[in-house]
């Protein structure tokens, strides 16, 4: 029996200093890599889960269906980062003027790895003479530097003069997004299951506990990871080239991984399972020294960190369990719970609060600080995510 949830929220934020986390794609789109090029199971091409979805609204403007985020048809052309950011503060597509330069990761979400220069969908975009494409964000430590998409199919970091209009060689242009809708804020991005595993609430990816301790080859690597087993779980997968990029922190340098993940090795290399389309005997791969993604041929041997799908895990108005909004003193209180039901607890830092294996009845959490933490209930290998505030 699926149990009913009854959640104490004490809405003040009193005391609660984070780092402002918006959640502004739905999902991850899939690469769009359709074709197979190995008989071992686990590439990209088996995996369909988030295939890419556009929609022409015919005013200049493309809806990704995926993520929901709305971009510019046609690119804007070649320009210096400085005029791209006041392009996009101050155009007018569509009749909206809240457009914006995306982030690496919403840039990369676009791609499409059945195509090349432009890596895109042609039906819903127009075609690009660039080599590369801006986003808002500099390099960590290093402003002379910006993230920049490749017409490769690859992402990284360039120096802000290489493209003409500074003087530079590349054609480097500006192609602008908005939100369809304001994005939700996450109180915390990432928080660890109580069997070890890492949750995104950003892309809605569950990491597992930790990489391989060894380096293989491509077809070993895919081979490792379908036959992974953590919480239960058996449908861990190797990361497709976006999902890949997204395990990249670019606050951080080597290694440029969220510290939750406990990796301090400062540059390895992490397979992706999606091939370089005009060289099928390389793959994609993320490099953790500054979270570039470029490739390889699939004879190195490099490190793998298996992927699965989480479920829900954006907040409360995204559960299907039944809700209801009551007071009492600083504590959570779970009712009509049923047998072999866990549930985890985690502060803002994805420090474990809590761990226990719940009875059938009523269930009372401890007194807790104010602050935002996320819960876990793990029912018959049901995982629920939920935000929780508490205040004075």
């Amino acid at each position: 029996m699926n149990s009913i949830l009854y959640i104490i929220l004490f809405l003040c934020f009193n005391g609660i200093v984070a780092q402002e986390i918006r959640k502004t794609m739905k999902d991850l789109p899939d690469t769009g890599q359709n074709t197979s090029y190995t008989n071992v199971p686990g590439e990209d091409a088996d995996y369909v889960i988030n295939p890419p979805s556009y929609t022409d609204l015919k005013n200049g403007i493309v809806l990704d269906n995926v993520t929901g985020l709305q971009w510019q048809k046609t690119d804007a052309g070649e320009m210096t980062h400085e005029l791209a950011l006041l392009y996009a503060d101050t155009a007018t597509l569509g009749g909206f003027t809240d457009w914006r330069l995306p982030s690496p990761l919403e840039a990369y979400s676009i791609f499409n790895f059945s195509k090349n220069r432009p890596p895109l969908d042609m039906t819903a975009f127009s075609p690009s003479t660039a080599e590369y494409w801006w986003t808002n964000l500099p390099q960590y430590n290093d402003a002379t530097k910006v993230w920049v998409t490749n017409a490769g199919g690859g992402i990284g970091n360039h120096l802000k003069k290489e493209t003409i209009s500074a003087g530079g060689t590349k054609k480097i242009h500006t192609r602008i997004v908005r939100d369809v809708n304001i994005p939700p804020i996450l109180p915390v991005q990432y928080s660890r299951t109580d069997y070890g595993s890492i949750i995104d609430a950003k892309t809605n990816l569950e990491w597992f506990p930790s990489p391989s301790a060894d380096s293989m080859n491509w077809e070993q690597a895919l081979q490792f990871v379908e036959q992974a087993v953590a919480g239960s779980h058996e449908d861990w997968r190797m990361p497709n080239a976006k999902e890949v990029f997204s395990l990249a922190s670019l606050s951080h340098s080597s290694p440029s991984i969220n510290p939750i993940f406990g990796i301090t090795t400062t540059n390895t290399m992490y397979w992706s399972s999606t091939t370089l389309l005009n060289q099928t005997d390389k793959a994609w791969y993320l490099d953790s020294r500054y979270g570039i993604t470029t490739y390889a041929l699939k004879t190195q041997r490099l490190k793998v960190l298996a992927v699965r799908n989480a479920g829900t895990t954006s907040g409360i108005e995204d559960t299907k369990e039944i809700h209801r909004i009551i007071t009492n003193d600083k504590q959570i209180i779970l009712t009509d719970m049923s047998d072999n039901t866990r549930i985890s607890m985690y502060d803002l830092l994805g420090n474990c609060i809590l761990n226990e294996e719940l009875k059938s009845g009523e269930w009372h959490s401890p007194s807790l600080q104010c602050g935002a933490y996320i819960l876990h209930i793990n029912n018959l290998n049901s995982l629920q995510s939920h935000i929780v505030i508490i205040s004075p």
